[in-house]
């Protein structure tokens, strides 16, 4: 008897398509519950420059991976994909189906075509590969991979280091070549049922004057403001990671006379429009989905689509 995987729904597009509000739809009208798969939405206390859900709205509807960290820490892709397949687990374990919802396209794509599953840094063995350095070259610990792992023996120079490390420590914590990660790449296909929903739109312009819209609102419900904020309460800096997103770095060359304020929201609208471009391109890369067109109101056909996959 075969064994029905598990379902999951991803809806995603460019910033200002309305995943958001459409997310919240769809939560009142199927078992599901929302998982952001957005890179900044992740912050504590960034509320405005990522447009993030009401206070009231995330404390009556789950959303998965929202406030998880503070600005002043740091959060990658790897992270994420080993936070979200435990979520993806438990909210299954609870009969509801996971929808995934955002623009994070790197995200996206490390679930739809897999992330090399490396094991995590491991201090201990880093020290003691440090201690062999001091006793033996960069040159004899390459020539210590030709055994145990011929593939990065033969692709890794004998004179990176920063490599040659890496690929040591893990074959002392695991007992087998990084090369065996870097070919085990898990994709949610392997595991799960997946219905893709790409929201496009043909009329570029719609998505140009939402994103205007937005960005001027952001600075009209004092965008300036969180960021000042932000920086005296977590001691950030440009180099933080939170703070290299679109419209906080912008306010931050503000606010270090790099910007005139006259040219700041125009800098905030162009910036935006050339992620939804990269967002767009993105897109086209993930080919097993359907797309809805949002210039048409196309509801039905999401409808559509998710009856048919839940098999309502």
């Amino acid at each position: 008897m075969k064994v029905s995987k598990g379902k999951i729904i991803s809806l995603l597009g460019p910033t200002g398509i309305g995943k958001s509000s459409l997310a919240i739809k769809l939560k009142n009208k199927y078992p599901i519950e929302i998982i952001s798969v957005d890179s900044m939405m992740i912050y504590r206390d960034m509320n405005i420059g990522t447009d993030k859900p009401s206070e009231k709205i995330l404390s009556s509807i789950k959303h998965h991976l929202v406030n998880i960290r503070n600005p002043n820490e740091s959060y990658n892709v790897g992270q994420f994909y080993s936070d979200i397949r435990i979520i993806i687990k438990y909210i299954h374990s609870n009969n509801k189906i996971p929808l995934l919802v955002g623009g994070s396209m790197m995200y996206f794509n490390s679930l739809f075509n897999g992330l090399s599953l490396l094991p995590e840094k491991n201090i201990i063995e880093r020290k003691f590969i440090d201690n062999l350095l001091k006793k033996y070259s960069c040159n004899e610990l390459h020539f210590c991979l030709k055994n145990i792992d011929p593939s990065s023996y033969k692709n890794i120079d004998k004179n990176d280091m920063q490599r040659i490390q890496r690929a040591l420590e893990v074959y002392m914590q695991t007992g087998k070549p990084i090369t065996y990660f870097f070919n085990n790449n898990l994709k949610l296909s392997d595991e799960y049922d997946l219905l893709t929903l790409k929201l496009i739109s043909k009329d570029r312009s719609l998505i140009h004057e939402k994103i205007s819209m937005r960005t001027k609102n952001m600075f009209k419900n004092n965008l300036i403001d969180e960021v000042t904020h932000l920086i005296e309460k977590y001691s950030l800096t440009k180099e933080d990671q939170s703070m290299r997103s679109i419209g906080y770095r912008q306010v931050i060359d503000y606010l270090n006379d790099n910007v005139p304020l006259q040219d700041l929201e125009n800098k905030c609208i162009y910036a935006t429009r050339q992620l939804a471009k990269r967002q767009i391109t993105w897109l086209k890369r993930f080919e097993d989905s359907i797309s809805i067109d949002m210039t048409e109101k196309d509801s039905g056909n999401i409808d559509k689509a998710i009856d048919n996959h839940l098999h309502f």
